[in-house]
């Protein structure tokens, strides 16, 4: 793994329990990808910029009330492979099993010259739990409320047959 300028991945903590290109084919810093969102990929865009709004304490941590994320093509695309290959494959984990990581899957989906990158899991909750959990989680609320990420991504995956059911991904960033 290569040594990012900084990077935000915070602790995997397990909650079942707790686009477009340019013509280049290299997307410039203004290029947010392709902007199609699932109902529940909405729905935590639209939770994430209520709960960034209002001052929260993470732990034993406080934030202010901070600034909006924009949705993200590009984080998008890396979130639902991400909530897909955990799905398939059967894991739980910010790494896959060939040893990839959030800024590894970012850059691969398209986010180039990021500054900040972090990631949210989740597994086994549906939509009208599953933000109250990363709340409840003192490093997850942390990475919600950090104000130096601008943009998000989410991926969401219902498969029955996988071992938790349900993958959430949230993933952030900062170009």
């Amino acid at each position: 793994m290569r040594t990012p300028l900084i990077l935000l991945l915070l602790g995997s903590l397990t909650l079942t329990a707790c686009g477009g290109t340019g013509t280049t084919g290299t997307p410039s810093a203004n290029d947010a990808g392709d902007q199609t969102k699932s109902t529940e990929e909405a729905l935590i865009l639209r939770q994430v910029n209520e709960v960034r709004a209002q001052p929260r304490t993470c732990g034993d941590q406080h934030f202010a009330a901070t600034t909006p994320v924009t949705w993200n093509g590009y984080l998008a695309k890396a979130a639902r492979a991400h909530a897909a290959d955990m799905a398939t494959r059967g894991y739980f984990d910010h790494r896959n099993p060939d040893g990839l990581e959030v800024e590894d899957r970012a850059e691969a989906a398209g986010y180039t010259g990021w500054q900040f990158v972090g990631e949210n899991l989740a597994a086994g909750y549906d939509s009208e739990h599953v933000m109250k959990a990363w709340l409840d989680s003192p490093s997850h609320c942390r990475t919600l409320m950090d104000p130096r990420f601008k943009e998000l991504g989410v991926g969401y995956v219902n498969d029955p047959a996988s071992p938790k059911g349900t993958y959430w991904v949230q993933d952030f960033g900062t170009r």
